[in-house]
């Protein structure tokens, strides 16, 4: 098994859907991990000043080329807007870090894997690099082991106000997964199993449910399909069948089938 990771060191201030959303959506192989750091809000306004204060006398004195002169504006604006945000709304100042690992069998799907997660990215306004160099421990940051460590902590940081942090919620789709259930499809949004227990009463109220579609869409297949798998589960069925299609699915799994009526 083959992995690379990425790094992603900005995106849009602007953005304002869920960061990741199209990132998690996909059936990609990979594990995502996201670092939050919490600043303290009295050093943070202190550093804000201090940075503010300098920048302004550049700016005045323009001692500088136009270039330059337009990053330190940019700055010089971004960090009166977040000493603001944080004096005036209450917000709150922190670090993300974000890194992402894809695997494959072999290198070569994993360089197109790793070309296509990129191109996903991009097109979202993510801002990515590739950890050359820094492959092992992007690995460690995405398995459950809580590690962080200081030499991608200073190629990933991004600040963050706390009102932005919801546009980085990982979780953007949910899932079904009972494990005494059986398999009745794949969420739509992330190809992920649902599996449903329809008879836990635990959980559920009741274990009705309603199959609706177009002629020939598969509802009787898909019906037929979740006998057998109960069946697997030894639950006990019943079929009123007034049209008697489900006679040989009777006969197959050697039930008993009864006619009433003419």
């Amino acid at each position: 098994m083959y992995y690379s990771g990425l790094i992603i060191v900005d995106y849009y201030r602007e953005y304002t859907d869920i960061i990741f959303k199209e990132l998690i959506n996909t059936n990609i192989n990979m594990n995502f991990s996201c670092f939050y750091e919490k600043q303290d809000t009295y050093k943070t306004i202190k550093d804000l000043t201090y940075y503010i204060g300098n920048v302004g006398v550049d700016l005045k004195q323009g001692n500088t080329n136009r270039e330059d002169i337009d990053i330190a504006a940019y700055s010089y604006n971004d960090a009166k807007y977040i000493r603001k945000e944080i004096q005036v709304n209450n917000e709150e100042l922190y670090y993300i870090y974000t890194y992402v690992i894809v695997y494959s069998q072999t290198i070569e799907e994993t360089e197109y894997l790793l070309n296509k997660v990129e191109g996903i990215l991009s097109s979202n306004g993510l801002i990515t690099r590739r950890g050359n160099f820094r492959q092992e421990q992007i690995f460690f940051t995405c398995t459950p082991c809580m590690i962080n460590p200081k030499e991608l902590k200073e190629a990933g940081r991004r600040n963050i106000l706390s009102n932005s942090l919801v546009s980085t919620y990982p979780f953007v789709s949910s899932s079904i997964c009972d494990e005494e259930g059986v398999f009745i499809g794949t969420n739509i949004y992330n190809n992920s199993m649902i599996i449903v227990d329809r008879f836990n009463k635990e959980k559920y109220k009741n274990a009705n449910m309603c199959i609706f579609g177009t002629s020939g869409a598969g509802k009787s297949f898909y019906v037929k399909s979740l006998i057998l798998r109960h069946r697997l589960l030894n639950i006990s069925q019943y079929i009123i069948d007034p049209e008697r299609e489900y006679d040989k699915i009777c006969n197959f799994l050697r039930r008993k089938f009864n006619k009433i009526g003419s």
